[in-house]
């Protein structure tokens, strides 16, 4: 990714992994779209395979957040649901990290560290709280960690981040980014539709006619406006 700050610098997240997983929580803090969308787009830029972890599932309910999640099944990416409260999903989540290489993303208080002791007790990773006057977690990994499974499988942990961009990437790039945009691309107006402000635009369409979510739209319009 581009490293966070001013100064244009390529920032390395990890090597040679599996899978990549971003990690965000149903509440407390709510789930910022438009990072998910950013983390997703970079892995499927470096052709690296997502698997969505939504976590805190008991604060709104599983059946809730299904509903909120169901614009990403829908498109093809595979949804963990997870809370260590009530114990939901480890099984699965278990299953997904066993002898893979996986990066953990997310912003911080989304529960990375929980889902860890959790996963493997006897870890004793340290837990941030949420603030209640910001609803922002509060950093508890300073630096990139990387644990050893008892199951088998890496995982490595980065500091949970509040910006997310993309490093070595044009807008034209961006449309192929998004999953849902695929079927539409070849069929605009314009062979060089940028799917922003152009008539005849099969991208915004898709949009209107609900194929294509409107917070993924959002998210595609402040990609390509600051990558």
């Amino acid at each position: 990714r581009r490293a966070a700050g001013s100064a244009p610098k390529e920032q390395l997240l990890a090597a040679n992994i599996d899978q990549v997983i971003p990690v965000f929580s149903a509440a407390q803090p709510d789930p910022e779209w438009q990072i998910l969308d950013r983390m997703l787009a970079i892995a499927e830029w470096q052709n690296i395979p997502p698997v969505i972890c939504f976590n805190k599932v008991d604060l709104i309910t599983l059946s809730s957040a299904q509903k909120i999640m169901a614009p990403y099944e829908t498109i093809g990416y595979p949804v963990i649901y997870t809370s260590t409260v009530s114990n939901i999903g480890k099984d699965a989540f278990q299953s997904q990290l066993k002898d893979q290489t996986t990066l953990f993303m997310g912003p911080s208080g989304v529960g990375k560290s929980s889902l860890l002791n959790w996963l493997q007790p006897g870890l004793n990773l340290r837990i941030g709280e949420v603030s209640e006057a910001t609803g922002e977690g509060r950093h508890t990994t300073t630096h990139m960690q990387l644990f050893a499974l008892e199951q088998g499988g890496l995982v490595g942990d980065i500091p949970g981040v509040r910006e997310f961009y993309l490093w070595n990437i044009t807008p034209d790039d961006i449309p192929h980014l998004f999953r849902e945009f695929h079927p539409h691309l070849n069929q605009c107006r314009f062979r060089n539709c940028s799917h922003v402000h152009e008539p005849g635009c099969a991208v915004k369409k898709a949009v209107e006619t609900g194929q294509i979510a409107p917070h993924r739209f959002a998210s595609y319009l402040a990609l390509r406006n600051n990558p």
